[in-house]
């Protein structure tokens, strides 16, 4: 019975790990996310006529979450969040030191803009409220 056990933990590290190496966009060259960092920078909702991504994308951040979690744009396509709570909140992306957004902190009524220039998907969340988790998904 031990050993049966032991072996399922194993798969499950197995898989876990398999996931974690192989399951995350990786880049060889510079940057994982290929961004640019745009603090106070405007964004519009241009759409393209050929598909649903939109070249930029909006997220609101109230009652300590991000709205909507999840997002699709088009590569070179800018994110904006715009802190609509009564604290302040960080946008920083969940593998560090790779170039993804990292905004530091934002006040209530103030906004982060991103720009991404590869595709993927990128996980972030809010470093004073971990709990707090968003996606972009890039196209």
């Amino acid at each position: 019975m031990n050993k049966a056990i032991i072996a399922v933990v194993v798969v499950i590290i197995l898989a876990v790990g398999g996931w974690l190496v192989f399951g995350k966009n990786n880049s060889s060259n510079g940057s994982l996310y290929g961004g640019n960092n745009n603090s106070n920078q405007t964004s519009s909702n241009n759409t393209s006529a050929n598909s649903n991504q939109s070249a930029a994308g909006e997220v609101s951040i109230q009652n300590m979450m991000f709205t909507p979690s999840q997002i699709t744009i088009a590569k070179g396509g800018t994110v904006t969040w715009t802190n609509n709570d009564s604290t302040t909140h960080t946008v920083v992306d969940d593998l560090s030191n790779v170039g993804g957004p990292n905004s530091g902190d934002i006040a209530p009524g103030h906004s982060y803009s991103f720009t991404f220039n590869k595709t993927g998907s990128f996980q972030y969340h809010c470093s004073i409220h971990p709990s707090m988790r968003g996606t972009i998904v890039v196209k």
